[in-house]
């Protein structure tokens, strides 16, 4: 990819050669993991990164590495360091657990995260950490988010009803569906993801921000778009050694010079197309965060009191406050309604689309669910919704949503770095280098770590000899659980763990409920058999159609409503 900078004079070229030149001095006095095996390193520039960047499948380069060095090993990163690759169950739970805030964000990975999220509780470490957090978790109690659950359900109703208009109604002449207003008999091929991109968001802006973003609405929602296509060119098989060396050149400062221009402080660096594209992101999520906010403040700043616990009404009464130690500035404040809004419907699209994937992959299992779902509604009234306690009934359901975030985690690898000398302990020995069995790795500070979730969610020692395939009753079997536990839910790192544990997982999954159980309910959902859907390495773990790349992440599926459907169309 070509790059580009906004100053371009002799002075920035040279400025750019002396920090190499650093750089190189600094990463020699940090090898410190001789003694273990890896794959071997293709280039003192790049190590094993760019052949990491160019895989187009997720695992592609790192399940092999897995299979011959076992669950922890080193490779090379840029500039001739090492990076310690971790999926190891008690080495993870070291790391994310029990160590809180001793193995913090990568620098190089937090100024990527800070493009994209800004000044939020994704990216700030420590204290400012803290207080981010203990902000937010008023308004995640389980009190406030049980008051989602109806908004959650009409706008899977208002989903329903889109799929029914676009998809579905027949000839108005035509008295057989005229009653019914659609047409049960055939499949119509529906790319699920993107519907629920556009489903999610309004839920976040609803739920979040009592804002609506009408994106169901539309068919080209700015910020659906934006995001679709945020890690276009950043990764994959096209991706050049130039963005790669200018990659590897910034992660390697304590600042990311796109926020810090030495020569202009005005004007920020614009170094490559990706840049461009997390800027735009940002500028634009903020913009709106910031319409959003000054909207609530100016007509409900004198409404808000202690007993108000959404989102946005916490963040407005938080950025009011004089206290330091409890108060989100402006900045904050808009960053994190820009987190909100893209965490918040990016992983429950992302997953929601993996949970029909596999549904319509295992006509058995999705049929299973569905029985579930009419004994649990033998016991309401006509027209009573299911409340909480209905969806955590639902033993085999939850075994799916759990199974497809094993399967699917969005985010695969996670980076830290030792703030300390220490040692990690191992569930499994590795043998080193020379031969020696290790139970222990011994680190020292400053040395980089990759935490890799996909490989630690197949491990056959925690979830049994089928790890690699789907089959949802092994969260029903209770010899499945071990003594190492990891996360915050089901023994799983999709919403990370630890002090950074995501704070919205319970969110999540109250919304994969109610879209799991909504549209099962009404719709049949199946799969083209030749279809060939796989894992993309870019980014977020989202599905893209092998043979159709050029197109994007998208998860089409066959859907038709379910005869006599107890969920009928409004």
């Amino acid at each position: 990819m070509a790059f580009q900078f906004l100053d371009s004079s002799l002075l920035t070229i040279s400025f750019i050669v002396a920090l190499s030149f650093v750089v190189h001095y600094i990463n020699s006095k940090h090898k410190s993991l001789k003694f273990l095996r890896g794959p071997p390193s293709l280039s003192w520039t790049f190590g094993n990164e760019y052949e990491l960047a160019r895989q187009t499948e997720s695992g592609e380069i790192e399940d092999p590495w897995v299979q011959e060095y076992g669950l922890v090993f080193r490779f090379a990163s840029f500039f001739g360091r090492e990076t310690l690759f971790v999926s190891d169950p008690k080495a993870l739970q070291h790391i994310l657990h029990n160590s809180r805030y001793h193995y913090p964000k990568i620098n190089g990975y937090r100024n990527d995260n800070h493009r994209i999220f800004g000044k939020s509780v994704v990216t700030v470490e420590g204290k400012a950490h803290q207080r981010q957090r203990k902000v937010l978790n008023h308004a995640f109690s389980i009190s406030e988010l049980k008051t989602f659950l109806p908004l959650f359900q009409r706008s899977t109703t208002r989903l329903i009803a889109k799929w029914q208009e676009r998809y579905f109604l027949k000839d108005s002449n035509d008295t057989t569906t005229k009653a019914l207003g659609l047409n049960s008999s055939e499949y119509e091929v529906i790319d699920i993801l993107g519907w629920l991109f556009r489903f999610a968001l309004d839920v976040i802006g609803q739920a979040a921000f009592e804002y609506n973003f009408g994106a169901l609405d539309e068919d080209d929602n700015v910020l659906t778009q934006i995001l679709r296509h945020m890690n276009d060119d950043s990764f994959g098989p096209g991706i050049s050694k130039s963005f790669m060396f200018l990659r590897g050149l910034r992660r390697q400062f304590l600042v990311d010079p796109v926020f810090w221009n030495p020569f202009n402080p005005e004007v920020p660096f614009i170094w490559t197309k990706e840049d461009k594209r997390f800027n735009h992101w940002l500028s634009t999520v903020t913009k709106t965060a910031e319409t959003i906010f000054q909207k609530k403040a100016e007509s409900k700043i004198h409404d808000i009191d202690e007993g108000n616990k959404d989102i946005l009404s916490v963040l407005v009464r938080s950025n009011s406050l004089e206290d330091p130690s409890k108060r989100l500035d402006d900045t904050e404040v808009l960053h994190q309604m820009g987190t909100i809004i893209l965490g918040g419907h990016e992983t429950i699209a992302i997953t929601s689309s993996w949970l029909l994937y596999e549904l319509s992959r295992h006509p058995e299992h999705q049929e299973r669910v569905l029985k579930e779902i009419k004994q649990v509604k033998k016991h309401k009234a006509d027209g009573e919704s299911f409340t909480w306690s209905d969806y955590d009934s639902m033993t085999f359901s939850n075994a799916c949503i759990k199974e497809a975030l094993r399967l699917y985690p969005v985010i695969v690898n996670m980076f830290r770095y030792a703030d300390c000398d220490d040692i990690i302990p191992l569930s499994d020995p590795i043998i080193s280098a020379s031969g020696e069995r290790l139970t222990e790795i011994p680190v020292r500070k400053w040395q980089r770590i990759r935490v890799n979730v996909s490989n630690y969610h197949r491990l056959q020692s925690v979830w049994g000899p089928d790890a690699d395939t789907w089959n949802p009753e092994r969260h029903i079997n209770d010899s499945l659980k071990k003594e190492t536990t990891l996360g915050v839910f089901a023994n799983l790192l999709s919403f990370s763990g630890g002090v950074r544990a995501c704070i919205g997982w319970r969110f999540a999954l109250m919304e994969m409920q109610t879209i799991l159980t909504e549209l099962v309910s009404v719709f049949e959902f199946s799969i083209d058999p030749n279809l060939d859907i796989f894992i993309t390495a870019q980014g977020a773990a989202a599905p893209v159609v092998r043979g159709k790349e050029d197109e994007g992440i998208q998860m089409p599926l066959k859907v038709r409503p379910r005869q006599n459907s107890s969920l009928s169309w409004k």
